[in-house]
């Protein structure tokens, strides 16, 4: 429950940022280029920290790298209230929150995993995903709303003290001894993962397509996160936080009622049907209207609460807790690796072409993932 509480307050501070498209288009009137570039260094950060991330949590305690990310994190959010114009501190500030979030989030969802039975892990990766995405509505409703009443800098404030809030809660974690019965005696392919590097679980073919769907998945969500905004202002919508709110209730509601449906009716079943309708809801936001954002965002909601659990878990499952930290953070790196270099790429193509064309690509691409789903789980 620590756990939970901690991911809630963490992710009022990253869901915060979700608004930083909007920011950035009323603040300094960015085009779509920019607004993809500033997106994609946060994560391109993630990822190139990834190697290091997941060496990192594989040496002991996940808790302390949930503190220290989370206060890096805060002071990182809170110094965006300094920013007036957009030039290399912002990119410097979200190249620092990009490794914070990683490590943050890689934390967070190792310790979940290192709690769970191995026939719940899909179960206890959602619920500690839905932890946070209980914030995705909150956070951005209400730094929208505060930001038109007291301005943007009250709302980076308000991002900076949330996170030192989580990484506060954070202290009073407790890891159990891994030791004990919570780690299940080896089996013979994870004994021989244990004594394998770290990168060579990257490259292992078992696991190999479930790193392109995360990336595959990151690119799409993306997609959905960075230009739906400047779409729907372009398209005449003052208000764009109902898309957050129609995405957070349904893929909550996901989480909460149908969180163990890949755990029993099966991952690959379920990730496969979650990227048909990935591409799907991507493709017809190219019709999007400003009274549709609600149902743009439920749509998202419902394809990503199914099917990042379900690819997360494919990746994760059999593998040994020495080896857990670094799968879950080259799991987070793919995922950000797709969002960050198909929204740089696709905001050059936005700003030549126009937003429809982006959405109907990222729709293509979502289907194109299923080809690379594993044909049999991992260990």
């Amino acid at each position: 429950m620590l756990v939970l509480c901690v991911q809630f307050c963490f992710g009022l501070s990253y869901s915060t940022f979700f608004l930083l498209p909007k920011f950035l288009a009323r603040q300094f009137h960015a085009h779509a280029d920019a607004i993809g570039a500033v997106a994609a260094v946060a994560l391109l950060a993630g990822v190139f920290s990834s190697p290091w991330t997941g060496a990192w949590l594989d040496r002991g305690s996940r808790r302390p790298f949930i503190s220290y990310g989370a206060l890096v994190n805060g002071l990182c959010g809170g110094a965006f209230a300094l920013v007036h114009t957009l030039s290399w501190p912002i990119f410097a500030l979200r190249a620092v929150h990009g490794i914070s979030y990683a490590l943050v989030f890689n934390a967070t969802l190792t310790l979940s995993a290192d709690l769970a039975s191995p026939k719940k892990l899909g179960q206890a990766i959602g619920l500690c995903g839905a932890a946070g995405m209980v914030a995705n509505a909150i956070a951005p409703a209400l730094a929208e709303s505060v930001a038109d009443s007291r301005g943007w800098a009250v709302v980076f404030l308000f991002a900076g003290g949330a996170a030192l809030i989580a990484g506060l809660l954070s202290l009073g974690i407790r890891e159990p001894k891994y030791a004990t019965a919570l780690e299940p005696a080896l089996t013979s392919v994870a004994a021989t993962e244990a004594s394998l590097s770290a990168f060579a679980l990257l490259r292992d073919p078992r696991r190999l397509g479930a790193f392109v769907c995360s990336a595959a998945n990151g690119a799409a969500f993306g997609v959905m996160f960075t230009f739906t905004q400047p779409y729907a202002l372009s398209l005449g919508a003052t208000k764009v936080s109902s898309f957050f709110v129609g995405y957070t209730l349904i893929a909550l509601s996901v989480r909460l009622f149908l969180g163990s449906l890949a755990d029993t009716w099966g991952r690959r079943r379920v990730a496969l049907t979650a990227l048909v309708m990935y591409g799907l809801v991507a493709a017809m936001t190219s019709l999007l209207r400003p009274n549709l954002l609600f149902v743009a965002g439920a749509g998202l909601g419902l394809a990503h609460g199914l099917l990042y659990p379900a690819i997360n878990a494919l990746a994760a499952e059999g593998v040994p807790r020495a080896r857990r930290g670094a799968v879950m953070s080259y799991f987070f790196g793919c995922f950000n690796a797709g969002f960050a270099l198909w929204v740089l790429g696709l905001g050059v193509l936005a700003k030549s072409q126009g937003y429809p064309v982006v959405f109907l690509a990222t729709g293509l691409l979502a289907w194109s993932a299923i080809a690379f789903l594993p044909k049999k789980a991992p260990g």
